[in-house]
């Protein structure tokens, strides 16, 4: 600042370049500024570390984040750092705590959380809780779709497809796919050689709901979940 006050007072450049020592000043504030950099860069290293999802976000961004003693600070980075996930679900606890409870995709489909997140404190800290949180409730939700799919044979699975999200019933149809697929070979095997035959007809008719339910008045998401998985049904 100095400086730039005893250069607004000459307006000569040569006056300005010729002061004494002014060479070795300049030289000392860009060493200064080398030093500050890196020193930045250490910290923000510190806490990539820490949350390495911070990686996906520019510089500036993250500074943006830990200069925030906000909770909210990180809601308009998420969708850098988590695939499709476009915000957190914060709110106050019954105990004054802001904490986080659910995740909302781009397409405003919604995961609540199988336990709140409590999301004060070093963000760095509290972002990897509601990582693992994410990674725990993914499983839990996974689970109760398979195990519901299982345990209302009488229920269709059009109605079942309402009652989750798109990615948890792709993953769990994937998943009896593969089992029914499996027991259709025993059955063969077993000397009932239309088995392969029967499960076809099976597929075909709830491919057919599928389209059925599809051309129904629906969300332009559940829509979208319909279209999905009946492709991937057809494959």
């Amino acid at each position: 600042m100095q400086i730039m006050h005893a250069t607004a007072e000459k307006l000569l450049v040569i006056d300005v370049c010729m002061e004494p020592d002014r060479l070795e000043e300049i030289k000392g504030l860009s060493e200064g500024l080398d030093r500050c950099q890196k020193s930045l860069n250490d910290y923000l290293d510190s806490k990539r570390r820490i949350f390495p999802r911070f990686y996906f976000i520019s510089t500036e961004e993250l500074l943006s984040i830990l200069g925030s003693s906000r909770n909210d600070c990180v809601q308009e980075h998420m969708i850098k750092m988590f695939d499709n996930i476009k915000s957190l679900t914060l709110v106050k606890s019954a105990m004054g705590v802001n904490v986080a409870t659910a995740l909302n995709s781009g397409e405003n489909e919604v995961m609540k959380f199988k336990n709140q997140v409590k999301t004060e404190g070093r963000v760095e800290v509290w972002m990897n809780d509601v990582l693992a949180e994410m990674r725990n409730t993914n499983r839990h939700i996974t689970k109760k779709a398979i195990f519901d799919y299982g345990r209302n044979k009488d229920m269709p699975r059009t109605d079942w497809i309402m009652m989750y999200q798109g990615m948890v019933c792709l993953a769990a149809n994937q998943v009896w796919w593969t089992s029914e697929v499996e027991e259709v070979f025993d059955r063969v095997a077993k000397g009932n050689k239309r088995a392969m035959k029967e499960y076809l007809e099976a597929q075909n008719k709830q491919i057919d709901d599928l389209v059925r339910k599809v051309r129904e008045n629906l969300s332009r998401n559940d829509r979208s979940k319909f279209k999905t998985i009946a492709t991937i049904d057809v494959h």
